[in-house]
């Protein structure tokens, strides 16, 4: 009997021992998981913070915190984690020291990151009823997929989103092809590709047919105006447009037809022996389409042909001194030119040209006659000397001109060259001044049998 009396005396006396301590980690760490976090504080005011055993305390709290933290975070996610609570948890840590772990601090970063991803709910949600789709998926996307409670709901919305998007596009698109904005149609229709691909495709051939038929009614609009510059420059713009080869087939097919157009034109200059006019049309051609386009060159070379060329537009073979040359020059009788031309020695010592000069050209027997005007430059009116020049085919004499003084009428020539391969042009020393004697105008004549060339033949299609 007093053995049994001493047995019980003694749990007595331990279950009493236990109570004064009273400190067990696993109580405290139970109101945290329990969200009673006014339990845990007063639990552990009154049996922990006391405790001799305080420092052995906390560190058992802080391991077991570490398999807690998923917990708070899927509870704060749900809400049940409010401020008040998370605050008190926040005094708790660093009571029980497990604030500077990095479990607690990876908690307080989740927690972070989940904030922010409610807010980007929050603000997704308001754009998109704003109906500003781009800028709602853009934040339905910053949904962390942690965020159990808000990232499918927001997965659901971007498609809606898109859905939308696409719908939206789609009225767009149509409303653009009907009012024939066909570039911006083309930049939503690139834009749908990326969230309907079929609708997408579908507005592809209704696009195509409307610009190509818009296209059409352009290009005749060009054509009947003879703007053919204005219709290339057109397909040009509008090509990239299409999605089709259509277009591009359509560009290279009027480049064709322009330059037919622009060789009948031609040709009726031509038939009239305008050839100045049909070169004139063929190189504003050639200007749009390029100096490549061989038929458009055959022509331009074919009808240059049949125009006079100024002996200051060719390069001479070989000359002796000095060729002198001038763009436009007047006579003594107040006569105006294209151009003037002589040969001359010109001494730099005393400052005068004083004579002797020539050039040989190589025509090669394409040319008819050589006609000009011979007569005095404006300015020698006080020059007492004279002079004249000498006209030579293939090494024979073939024209002298009239001695030249100050006084001298301006005398036309025309020269027979038929056959002539070097033409010399030679101005002897005679009594000083080749300047007196001053070509004016001097030309090479095609033969008349030339003219009789029909220069489209070799351009037909």
């Amino acid at each position: 009997m007093k053995k049994k009396m001493m047995a019980w005396g003694g749990a007595l006396l331990m279950g009493l021992m236990l109570t004064a301590c009273g400190a067990d980690a696993s109580k405290f760490t139970g109101y945290i998981e329990d969200l009673d976090m006014q339990g845990a504080y007063s639990y552990y005011e009154d049996h922990i913070d006391s405790s001799k055993k305080k420092a052995e305390l906390d560190q058992e709290i802080s391991e077991s915190m570490d398999g807690l933290y998923d917990k708070l975070v899927d509870q704060y996610i749900a809400g049940n984690l409010d401020s008040e609570k998370l605050s008190l948890f926040k005094q708790l840590a660093s009571d029980a020291e497990f604030s500077e772990t990095s479990g607690y601090s990876d908690f307080l970063q989740v927690l972070a990151y989940i904030d922010q991803s409610k807010q980007n709910y929050d603000t997704a949600m308001q754009y998109y009823d704003q109906k500003d789709y781009d800028s709602a998926i853009a934040y339905f996307g910053g949904v962390m997929q942690r965020d159990t409670v808000r990232y499918e709901e927001a997965q659901k919305a971007i498609e809606t989103c898109r859905a939308e998007q696409s719908k939206q596009l789609v009225q767009d698109i149509q409303s653009q092809i009907q009012t024939k904005a066909f570039e911006e149609a083309h930049y939503k229709i690139e834009q749908l590709k990326n969230t309907d691909k079929e609708e997408a495709d579908k507005l592809v051939t209704e696009y195509d047919a409307a610009l190509k038929a818009d296209a059409d009614a352009r290009l005749t609009s060009y054509f009947d105006a003879f703007d053919y510059e204005g219709a290339v420059g057109y397909l040009a713009q509008v090509t990239p447009l299409c999605y089709s080869s259509d277009l591009s087939d359509r560009q290279t097919q009027l480049a064709d037809e322009f330059v037919v157009y622009v060789l009948k034109i031609a040709d009726k200059d031509a038939d009239a022996e305008n050839y100045e006019g049909a070169s004139a049309v063929v190189k504003q051609a050639m200007n749009a389409l390029g100096q490549d386009n061989e038929k458009l060159s055959g022509a331009y070379d074919a009808y240059r042909s049949h125009l006079p060329v100024y002996l200051v537009d060719l390069d001479y073979m070989s000359c002796k001194n000095t060729v002198d040359m001038h763009d436009t020059l007047e006579d003594n009788t107040g006569n105006m030119y294209h151009n003037a031309l002589f040969m001359c020695h010109y001494s730099y010592g005393k400052g005068r040209r004083i004579g002797e000069g020539s050039a040989d050209y190589f025509i090669n027997g394409k040319y008819a006659t050589f006609s000009g005007t011979v007569a005095v430059p404006r300015g020698n009116a006080n020059d007492s000397r004279s002079s004249y020049f000498e006209v030579y085919g293939d090494g024979k004499l073939l024209y002298t001109s009239p001695t030249m003084k100050n006084d001298s009428f301006p005398e036309t020539f025309d020269i027979d060259i038929s056959g002539v391969k070097v033409l010399k042009i030679y101005y002897p020393d005679s009594n000083g001044n080749a300047e007196l004697a001053t070509i004016y105008d001097g030309k090479l004549n095609p033969k008349e049998a030339d003219k009789s060339s029909d220069s489209s033949e070799d351009n037909e299609e």
